[in-house]
Order: C-alpha cells, then structure tokens, then sequence
C-alpha cells in the first residue's frame, strides 16, 4: 500500500463522553455540537487510542505508506480536537488529519490524493468502521479494511 486513510471515531479512538453523569459513546447532533464548542481541543479527553489499531497503522508505515486521518467533522471545534487526540496518542504516525463533511466525501479524498501523488485505487486503503463506506472503497478498488478485521488478526 502507497497511502493509507484511518478514521478517528470507533477506528483510533474508543469513543466515550460524559453524558448526564455517565460516559456513553455519543449524543445527538445538535448537543454534540454544544458539547464540541464546550470542551473545544478537549472535546476527545475521555477517548482513548485503540492500540490494535495503533500497532496496524505503524505495520503499514513501516512497510512505507504514507498514513492520514480521514475524518468526518462538523465543525472547527472538532476538527481541533481530533487532530489533538491524534497528535497526543499517534504523534509522528500521520502526514495530517484531512476532514470532510460526509462519510461519502471520504472516497472523494482518496481518489484526489491517489491522483495528486500518482498512485493507482488499488494501491490505496482504508481503515474504518463504518461498514457502508468500506463496501464503497471496494467497489472504487481500494482496500478496505474494517476495524473488526484488524481485531480478528490480534486474537
């Protein structure tokens, strides 16, 4: 692989945010909203780095792909706040964190950037949770790997 794309939520980070008094994994749109603007770079501080994941994203750059967090965002609040997650538990790992507006978007990313960089689909891949979007990179011809595989390699 030439270029490898990991999304943020349920991918890098174990999400988990204090929600009336408990920790859960999310919240609506419009309250997580409030709550990025609230805790602004600290919107992820209850996070955690998934470590089969780190390991994975290390594997691929030793090989000699160029590794970048492709993340859906809605706002600027949360854009700061991912890239500060990235940088505290996978500092050094990524070229940068690129973020869109749709997980559709995602694919878009990817093909532009194999482009600009010369590379073919099918030297490209993806690693996310989101089962929709990796059965769209398959069919693009990108690699698609869903967190659960890297998972099932560990056990």
């Amino acid at each position: 692989m030439k270029l490898v794309f990991f999304d943020v939520d349920g991918t890098l980070s174990a999400p988990q945010y204090p929600v009336d008094g408990k920790l859960q994994v999310g919240m609506s749109d419009e309250r997580w909203l409030r709550y990025c603007e609230e805790y602004g770079e600290d919107t992820y501080q209850y996070c955690r780095p998934v470590p089969m994941v780190k390991r994975y994203a290390q594997k691929r750059k030793a090989e000699g792909a160029a590794l970048y967090v492709l993340t859906t965002c809605q706002g600027e609040a949360e854009l700061r706040a991912k890239e500060k997650f990235v940088k505290r538990y996978y500092d050094g790992l990524f070229e940068r964190v690129i973020p869109v507006r749709r997980d559709a978007d995602k694919l878009t990313v990817i093909r532009e950037t194999a482009l600009e960089q010369g590379h073919a689909l099918q030297e490209c891949e993806i690693v996310d949770d989101t089962y929709a979007i990796l059965l769209q990179a398959c069919v693009d011809g990108v690699k698609a790997t869903h967190v659960a595989n890297i998972a099932s390699e560990e056990a």
